[in-house]
């Protein structure tokens, strides 16, 4: 038979129990190699059902031994079948996620049976099965034979364990698969039942009915089946799964008028507002090479749960490198309104970063009530909050954040000045031309000049075009101005949508200044 499909995957999956064993699961290296095998299971997929026979010394397919010389393959072989797995079903929809439980499995961190496994069924010996039940139910001990196996019960009028061949010691047990209960873990003795599906499939069908569903009825009836179905979700330690629920309950509170239906919203996202698995979700949605589509339910179920989410937000947020923090301005940015209350206690704190974090969420809300927050702020003792809580400002815009921001014009910082400057700018109060026009003879740091002359643009007073006119030019023998300053009054020209300003832009795109010139052509396209 071809293998390759299969050996290109347990290929990755060697690969990543090896560096399991080194390093934790957020590494870097542990997560490329998890998109490796993201990257193989298609193909697999493509093969249908798989089952392999566990071998002690590697994996066995029809007959045939795969990859016999990959020694990570055959570790992890060797540590399933001491455990007493002698074959595993592989059932399309697995993810990485679900290899990680087998790994567990191989490791004893993980009980054979757990539902963490989602689509990988395990086929244990009978004396493993046995102990395994044993463990879940205390039971008086039974009188065995004295030609019994150790740790096997004799059935009066059975075979001696001794006498029975490896087929009938063996009893497939575990992991989740099509047709298996949704309710308590199955065992052995339990008789399988098609007409019950899997927990996953139930609960993509859950979603699938809360964002079709048009009737109050319907939606309650939909909504109940996720309140039932919220442990074995939790259960399962999906947090795609998970957080594709919650952000599918938000859509239809937002829609929803009937109060027995907001009510059962209210109810089903309790069920799912587990503390830990909130914690995961915050985790994953900063972690590195997670796919667009599922950062993005993330963003939006994190947004949601803003009240459990927030704090938790804020701290892994100061924690993250800068280029993966901007996941967590959108999910504060999705909560909108509702992450101004979680907020207030922030910015109180001691620790200057953590008030300038809670206030460049509160800008993040996009919400006006955040202004009288934020205004005080921009007086505090240290520059980082100041600066924040001006940026923060600017993102909210209005005319009423025009006054507060004059002040800081004079500000010790550069930044601080800069953040002003910008907040005024966006403020659309024209009638602070003046005191920006004022500025620019006292201010000598560059970025801040460019900024001002790009708000002096944006408000578009009368003396505007006069003042950005002065500036583009190259100035005298004793006060030359430098290209850079010249292209941001230039920039503030395009801000001005008038013919002569566009007349004077057309001047500069023959400028001799090369930086000048590839400014004025820039603003002509």
């Amino acid at each position: 038979m071809d293998t390759s499909a299969t050996d290109r995957a347990l290929g990755a999956i060697g690969t990543t129990f090896r560096l399991t064993r080194l390093y934790p699961a957020t590494h870097p290296a542990v997560l490329e190699a998890m998109r490796q095998i993201a990257a193989t299971l298609p193909a697999l997929a493509a093969l249908g059902t798989v089952e392999w026979t566990v071998g002690a010394t590697g994996l066995h397919w029809h007959g045939q031994h795969l990859l016999p010389r990959n020694t990570q393959v055959a570790e992890l072989a060797g540590l399933l079948y001491a455990r007493g797995v002698r074959a595993m079903t592989l059932h399309p929809g697995f993810t990485p996620e679900h290899m990680l439980s087998l790994f567990g499995v191989a490791t004893g961190a993980v009980p054979p049976d757990d539902a963490t496994l989602g689509r990988i069924s395990l086929i244990l010996s009978r004396r493993s099965s046995q102990r395994l039940s044993a463990a879940r139910t205390v039971s008086p001990a039974k009188p065995q034979d004295a030609s019994a196996v150790p740790g096997v019960p004799v059935v009066p009028g059975a075979p001696s364990a001794a006498g029975q061949t490896l087929q009938e010691l063996e009893t497939p047990i575990v992991g989740p698969s099509p047709g298996e209960l949704t309710g308590p873990r199955r065992t052995s003795g339990n008789v399988f039942r098609p007409d019950v599906l899997p927990a996953d499939v139930e609960v993509r069908r859950a979603i699938a009915a809360l964002r079709q569903t048009d009737t109050p009825e319907l939606q309650r009836a939909a909504l109940d089946r996720v309140t039932a179905l919220a442990p074995d979700l939790l259960a399962m330690k999906d947090v795609a799964v998970v957080a594709e629920m919650i952000a599918a309950l938000d859509a239809l509170l937002g829609k929803a008028e009937d109060p027995a239906v907001i009510e059962a919203v209210g109810a089903a996202a309790g069920a799912l507002s587990d503390r830990a698995m909130v914690e995961r979700m915050v985790a994953r949605l900063g972690e590195p090479r997670v796919p667009p589509a599922e950062r993005a339910v993330l963003v939006e179920a994190v947004g949601a749960l803003a009240s459990l989410s927030v704090g938790l937000v804020l701290d892994t947020f100061l924690v993250s490198p800068p280029d993966l923090r901007e996941p967590y301005r959108a999910a504060i940015r999705k909560a909108a309104d509702r992450a101004i209350e979680p907020l207030l206690g922030r910015l109180e704190d001691q620790r200057q970063e953590v008030v300038a974090a809670a206030a460049q969420f509160l800008g993040h809300t996009g919400n006006p009530s955040a202004i009288p927050l934020l205004t005080p702020l921009v007086r505090h003792r240290a520059e980082v909050v100041r600066e924040a809580a001006l940026l923060a400002l600017a993102e909210i815009g209005g005319r009423e954040i025009a006054r507060p921001a004059i002040p800081p014009l004079k500000d010790e910082s550069v930044l601080v000045r800069t953040a002003a400057a910008k907040a005024i700018g966006v403020a659309g109060d024209a009638s602070a031309t003046t005191v920006l026009i004022r500025r620019l003879d006292q201010e000598h740091d560059e970025g801040v000049l460019a900024e001002i002359l790009g708000a002096i643009g944006r408000l578009g007073a009368t003396e505007a075009l006069e003042v950005l006119a002065t500036y583009a030019e190259p100035g005298g023998m004793l006060k030359r101005r430098t290209p850079f300053v010249r292209s941001a009054a230039i920039a503030g020209l395009a801000q001005l949508l008038r013919p002569e300003a566009r007349a004077l832009i057309e001047l500069y795109s023959h400028d001799k200044e090369p930086t000048v010139r590839r400014a004025a052509e820039a603003m002509l396209k």
